[in-house]
């Protein structure tokens, strides 16, 4: 193929998938109500289960339930009737998820479900097919094509099933009040859990901070600021901070006229910006972005600086 029939394939592929899940939100009726229910008034875990694609987009769909809130476990529809059957007990729901609704080891998982008074809800591309009839609520994922050129790989049926599943995430995320600083708790390498849990003492720097006296020379200073590679200078007196002078200060010092023999006592500066240890990583990273710094000087009680933290540290 040439490089426009690839660009115009992809469009193609693109566009069918998105037809189907735009065809897909218009067939959402009380069913889907129904099953929100079903998630919100589960007291254990939400068990989905499936085979081959189906089961990698339940994997997905388990994935972004436990994300928002909702309790959640992949159960592989095969080894449910090796061993692992044990894991789904009497107060957990069931999500299925085949797209002809007739995958053998799903319904006998949904004829155990259902012996053992276990809910259950089945995401299928055909309504009239066994997983629907057997599951407590059945969802309709079905399409009127795939998106493959052959119209036998599951494309658009696999982003249907998946849009359904952020769907039902969504909503019961929205239903239990989940917050962003909840989301943060439950992804403690993630960026939002640093700002909303995390000090700046656990990301600030300590060590080889560039100090210098008040009646260091701007000459010293260039210096000073080449070797901290921070971008400025922390301006003391016995370790009490006093001013920043950054290199934009810097810059506009020369541009000013200001000779490099002048020292730094010579020149006006505002009271510096600073933060504390204990303060929450977000708090620093506000104060900067709101005053367009990017270094804060962190200071003790006693006014004494112990370090510094860096915007890109931040974020």
């Amino acid at each position: 193929m040439r490089p426009t029939e690839r660009i115009k394939e992809a469009q193609r592929v693109l566009e069918a998938e998105a037809r189907a899940i735009f065809a897909s939100s218009k067939k959402i009726s009380l069913n889907f109500s129904k099953c929100i229910d079903l998630i919100i008034d589960c007291k254990g875990t939400v068990v989905i289960s499936g085979i081959g694609k189906s089961g990698n987009i339940g994997k997905k769909i388990t994935s972004t339930l436990a994300s928002l809130g909702t309790p959640s476990i992949f159960l592989h529809t095969s080894d449910a009737f090796h061993g692992d059957l044990g894991i789904l007990r009497k107060d957990d729901l069931l999500i299925c998820i085949s797209n002809s609704g007739e995958t053998d080891e799903l319904v006998r998982l949904l004829n155990y479900a259902k012996r053992n008074g276990i809910k259950s809800i089945a995401i299928t591309g055909n309504v009239n097919s066994t997983i629907s009839k057997e599951a407590s609520i059945s969802l309709n994922s079905s399409v009127e094509s795939e998106a493959c050129p052959l119209n036998l790989a599951p494309t658009c049926s696999t982003s249907v099933t998946m849009a359904l599943g952020d769907a039902l995430a969504s909503i019961c995320a929205m239903e239990r009040g989940f917050k962003e600083i909840d989301f943060a708790r439950f992804h403690p390498s993630g960026s939002l859990h640093k700002l909303n849990f995390e000090t700046v003492e656990n990301i600030m720097n300590t060590e080889s901070l560039p100090i210098c006296e008040k009646n260091t020379s701007i000459k010293d200073v260039i210096i000073a600021i080449s070797k901290g590679q921070q971008g400025a200078v922390f301006v003391c007196e016995k370790q009490k901070l006093l001013w920043v002078f950054t290199d934009g200060d810097l810059r506009r010092c020369i541009e000013s006229g200001i000779k490099l023999t002048a020292n730094l006592k010579d020149l006006k500066f505002s009271l510096p910006l600073t933060t504390k240890s204990f303060s929450k990583v977000s708090e620093a990273l506000d104060l900067m972005q709101s005053n367009n710094i990017s270094i804060l000087p962190v200071i003790d009680d006693s006014g004494f600086l112990i370090g510094s933290v860096k915007l890109s540290q931040c974020i």
